[in-house]
């Protein structure tokens, strides 16, 4: 890759990107001691995402452009993830005079359907993706697949994000 942005996960804009493959690399092959101990969760050596359609906003430190640019595909490889959860989003049902007709609450999914959900993201777009905690490492992706949502929150040690171009300007307004 002839970019590569180490640790800049919040200079890098994934909302409308559309998700070319998700995977988990070494699941369930990863121990760990100190803080990271703590935390539950499925464990891995990587999680690959692999997208297009990503925003590097001006901040980052491989934008030398000064304004926010879409990038060509792009690899974000974060290093050791806990996947804290995947849920399956809820939802409410409402009739045409605004009464509660149905409540769906949010589904936690086993760990061992993770990588079936994630191989159903293929193709489809990031609706949010974002650091929910910021002096935390973790991350959140809300994707949706078809007329689904699905919610993914993790902890990583490491993110790494690669691309070789940079494409047109990104119009944000």
């Amino acid at each position: 890759m002839k970019f590569k942005s180490t640790n800049e996960i919040e200079t890098i804009q994934l909302r409308d990107a559309q998700i070319k493959e998700m995977k988990l690399v070494g699941a369930g092959e990863v121990e760990t001691d100190g803080e990271a101990a703590s935390l539950k969760g499925l464990r891995a050596r990587w999680l690959e995402l692999y997208v297009e359609g990503a925003v590097v906003k001006d901040n980052n430190s491989q934008n030398e452009y000064y304004t926010d640019k879409y990038a060509d595909q792009m690899e974000i490889r974060f290093k050791n993830p806990v996947i804290e959860a995947v849920l399956l989003e809820g939802h409410k049902y409402y009739d045409a005079n605004d009464n509660l007709v149905e409540e769906v609450p949010d589904q936690k999914l086993a760990e061992d359907e993770y990588e079936k959900i994630f191989g159903k993201f293929k193709e489809n777009y990031i609706f949010y993706g974002g650091k929910p905690e910021a002096d935390k490492k973790c991350y959140q992706m809300i994707v949706d697949v078809d007329e689904d949502s699905y919610i993914v929150s993790f902890y990583y040690d490491k993110v790494i994000a690669g691309w070789n171009h940079f494409l047109n300007k990104a119009n944000m307004g």
